[in-house]
């Protein structure tokens, strides 16, 4: 009885600890604690991270209502246009000249272009600068038409008989059938990974809250963190009931062998363990299930296990909140948001964590302008430096009176006048109600909807 009670007690204090962990960020704002030496950065400034297919948000429909999951991510421009390595370019030598580069021009890369991680520039017969990532050289195709097409298909659906209804819809197009990519070409995917060297059990996930690429276990879908105390304490790290109730270490089999970055370590308490880069891997049991990174942040020792970490700007800090999750911020805490379009009909769960779908051609439809019916004057831009450079899910909009405007995923970014405290989100949900009496009206943005629609405020997440 007296053990059992001991232990309940345990676990009513480890519980405790976890739900202050997992708050602690709702009253303050922080930066992700990711090692840039253990994670190296995904992308430099310039080049971009583009998702393809649904993803894209070129449709607004009842059918695609529900998160639309970043299956696949391509490496695009500063503009976002998709990027192609060729086969016949031997490491670092770009071989498409001439005629070819009229179809294929080359990835250039600016002046003061710095090398990162597995990108570098390399220069050209003709004295040009090209991005190369993992020593291959970058191209971009002239029949793409849209950000996120590939081999000149694209995802966009254009309006016809809609004047003044957006870009996108003042126009029409016929929609072709995906075409494949010519032979010999291939899209410069960023994921999924797929020329990565892992033991069975692990797999590498793209963890929103984490703004990484990170290791998983593949059976559960959890998160996996790296011990980031001193080494030496690495054998012992957790060894007490209380610590073990929030991290658990990743075990290894007995019969298990070293594969590239991976190693296998025994602890002091017998339990073989698997290192990564030479640090410890463990479970956080504050995450409940695959996305969630909770134990970011909650005490130095313990980092997310990110292959590589997304571009995050210096003026941008995450903070926790307990129904919405991880949250964007400005530097002093302030819950930043995107303007974004809701149909009615379609259902879903936008207001739950994540729930909100993220369509980037809606975001760069809308662009600063985020079309208020009334109250417009409480929402402020946030503003980018004059020399921010896109990188990552970050682009930059140039607003009508000639500044920068940080938007993220395609969504420029706002805070609220009615915030007035780190954590506070008392401008989520914000509804300007758009009735279309004839199924026909479309909101004035470019994307055709198929229902009744609104505008909303959203706090954006990661």
């Amino acid at each position: 009885m007296t053990m059992k009670l001991h232990r309940k007690l345990l676990m009513v204090t480890a519980v405790a600890l976890m739900t202050m962990a997992i708050g602690y960020g709702a009253m303050s704002a922080q930066r992700a604690v990711l090692d840039p030496d253990f994670a190296p950065l995904a992308t430099p400034e310039g080049i971009t991270m583009q998702p393809l297919g649904l993803a894209a948000g070129y449709r607004l429909s009842k059918e695609a209502s529900t998160k639309l999951p970043r299956v696949d991510i391509a490496f695009g421009t500063a503009a976002g246009m998709t990027m192609y390595t060729y086969d016949n370019d031997p490491p670092g030598k770009p071989t498409c000249v001439g005629e070819c580069s009229k179809l294929w021009p080359p990835a250039s890369a600016p002046g003061n272009a710095k090398p990162v991680t597995h990108w570098s520039v390399i220069t050209r017969e003709d004295g040009k600068r090209q991005w190369a990532y993992k020593n291959k050289p970058l191209y971009t195709y002239v029949p793409d038409r849209d950000i996120g097409s590939v081999a000149g298909s694209s995802q966009a659906r254009y309006r016809s008989g809609a004047p003044g209804i957006g870009p996108r819809g003042r126009g029409s197009a016929s929609i072709s059938k995906d075409k494949p990519v010519p032979k010999g070409w291939h899209v410069a995917m960023m994921y999924p990974v797929n020329d990565a060297l892992l033991p069975g059990g692990f797999a590498i996930r793209e963890v929103e809250d984490a703004m990484a690429l990170a290791l998983i276990d593949e059976v559960s879908g959890k998160t996996l963190y790296a011990f980031a105390g001193n080494p030496s304490q690495a054998k012992e790290a957790c060894s007490t009931l209380a610590c073990r109730e929030l991290w658990q270490p990743y075990e290894a089999p007995r019969m298990g062998f070293a594969v590239g970055d991976f190693g296998i370590g025994t602890r002091d308490d017998g339990i073989t363990q698997w290192t990564y880069k030479g640090r410890a891997l463990f479970t956080y049991s504050g995450d409940l299930t695959f996305g969630y990174a909770n134990g970011l942040n909650v005490d130095p020792k313990w980092q997310v296990a990110a292959v590589v970490r997304y571009f995050l700007p210096a003026e941008v800090t995450l903070q926790n909140n307990p129904k919405l999750g991880r949250l964007l911020a400005t530097a002093e805490g302030k819950t930043l948001y995107r303007r974004n379009s809701y149909i009615y009909q379609s259902g879903g769960g936008h207001s739950l964590r994540r729930g909100d779908p993220i369509r980037p051609a809606i975001g760069r439809d809308l662009g600063t302008n985020p079309r208020c019916r009334k109250d417009c004057e409480m929402w402020q831009p946030f503003l980018a430096p004059p020399s921010a450079q896109p990188s990552g899910d970050w682009s930059v909009f140039t607003r009508p009176d000639g500044s920068k405007q940080w938007a993220h995923r395609g969504y420029a970014l706002w805070s609220y006048a009615g915030d007035q405290a780190p954590g506070d989100v008392n401008g989520n949900d914000i509804y300007d109600i758009h009735v279309n009496h004839d199924d026909k009206t479309v909101l004035e943005m470019g994307t055709p909807t198929d229902g009744q629609s609104a505008l909303v405020w959203i706090a954006a997440y990661p």
